[in-house]
């Protein structure tokens, strides 16, 4: 069962990481920033797409506070730029695979054990 699932994990994550490096990048203008809370904040950012098409969109609450008039690099989907995010807000693309390793570790840990008993 470890080892099932932390194949999934390390598939599921290696998913992530090819997803992120599809992104597109760009260099964009914040346009406003406010406080979500204390502790994050939410930006409005003005980009051009690759296909040269001019999107305002607000990002994901994030703890960077950028300020207004800032030129910030972000990350997007070409067919969907709504999605766009800071590069150091992306998904923790190292957790799941990190993880799957680590299951399969106890699954051969376990192995090992369960066979080195008196026979």
């Amino acid at each position: 069962m470890f080892i099932v699932f932390g194949v999934c994990f390390i598939a599921f994550g290696g998913y992530l990481v090819i997803d992120d490096n599809n992104l597109a990048r760009a260099q964009a203008e914040v346009v406003r920033v406010s406080g979500v809370d204390g502790a994050e904040w939410r930006s409005t950012v003005r980009f051009t797409t690759v296909a040269g098409e001019q999107v305002t969109e607000d990002l994901h609450p994030s703890a960077r506070k950028p300020e207004r008039g800032d030129r910030v690099e972000i990350r997007y989907k070409a067919r969907n730029p709504s999605y766009a995010h800071f590069p150091e807000d992306g998904q923790n693309l190292y957790l799941y695979p990190g993880l799957g390793v680590l299951l399969i570790g106890v699954a051969a840990f376990w192995i090992v054990r369960l066979n080195r008993g008196p026979r």
